[in-house]
């Protein structure tokens, strides 16, 4: 058999996280922080503090995923006082740049609690020799009160929610028997959470 496994500890969102009240300077802002500090990847908020409206200029925040690969997002800046979020997940975040100047206004960058681990890889090559896709798994929740599901992909795009271990906050398990590329966990509130798996094969 094969053995799979996550854990994470999913940190409270922080809205401020990683620049708090910070004006634009050289074409971006200056970040106090890099990351979230729980190695997950996060969604990224911007939050304006002043009213006036930036939706039509470009925010790019640039950084890794949770599988510390190279990702940036350009998203449209908030309009007043509001968030706006990146769809990305994002472990660390090395730079947050602006297509054209937003003056002396200033905004909070930071994160959400919701959160996803890095992926978890099936053991391909015991499907090939097995002809077979079997694994078990179970979730034990820690430290926190966490909200987790566990998530799968078919092309590392979309991802789905498993159909029994979804919006959890206790212990659960569940099963694959038809092949996927990869599964991760997902948290949608703070808390520790960690997957062990088996996969059959030799």
């Amino acid at each position: 058999m094969y053995k799979l496994s996550a854990t994470g500890t999913n940190v409270a969102l922080n809205a401020s996280g990683l620049a708090a009240a910070v004006a634009y300077s050289g074409g971006g802002y200056a970040l106090s922080a890099n990351d979230a500090g729980d190695s997950l990847g996060h969604l990224i908020t911007i939050t304006g503090k002043a009213a006036t409206d930036h939706s039509g200029k470009t925010f790019t925040v640039t950084g890794t995923n949770s599988d510390d690969q190279p990702i940036a997002e350009g998203i449209a800046g908030p309009n007043g006082a509001v968030a706006v979020s990146t769809t990305k997940y994002f472990k660390t975040v090395t730079s947050v740049t602006v297509s054209s100047t937003t003056g002396a206004d200033t905004f909070d960058i930071g994160w959400t609690a919701a959160a996803v681990s890095a992926t978890i890889l099936p053991l391909n090559k015991s499907v090939r020799m097995n002809s077979q896709f079997n694994i078990g798994f179970g979730c034990v929740v820690g430290t926190g009160t966490p909200t987790f599901s566990v998530q799968h992909t078919y092309d590392n795009v979309a991802w789905f929610n498993h159909s029994v271990v979804a919006a959890k906050n206790a212990n659960a398990d569940g099963v694959y028997t038809s092949p996927v590329l990869a599964m991760r966990i997902i948290w949608s509130a703070a808390g520790q959470v960690t997957l062990t798996g088996w996969q059959a094969g030799d």
